[in-house]
């Protein structure tokens, strides 16, 4: 048997649709839209963003890369960027008058 590159494909393409399953569960997961960063108990709010091809919750201050560090939340936005944002009407990614692209 080979243990070339191309036997090793295989496993790359299910590690890749298994992180795209995690994303989308941990999607639903804050559809909420509130969330705290690990163990802090700091609520952000949460929005959609695309990374690498694929919808992924990130909170609106950006003080987390990482969607899998985000925890559900309840009761109101304490982040004072997340609150910020919204009132500057910057919460989303798309410029006024302009329309949203569904990905």
């Amino acid at each position: 048997m080979s243990s070339g590159p191309a036997d090793k494909e295989p496993a790359a393409g299910a590690d890749i649709e298994h992180l795209a399953a995690v994303l989308a569960r941990r999607r639903r997961e804050l559809a909420g839209g509130r969330a705290t960063i690990g163990s802090s108990s700091v609520v952000h709010a949460v929005e959609d963003a695309v990374w690498v091809g694929v919808r992924v919750p990130a909170v609106v201050c950006r003080a987390a890369a990482d969607p899998l560090r985000l925890r559900p939340a309840e009761g109101p936005v304490t982040c004072r960027r997340c609150l910020r944002r919204a009132m500057a009407g910057r919460g989303t990614r798309v410029a006024q008058g302009q329309t949203e692209l569904d990905v």
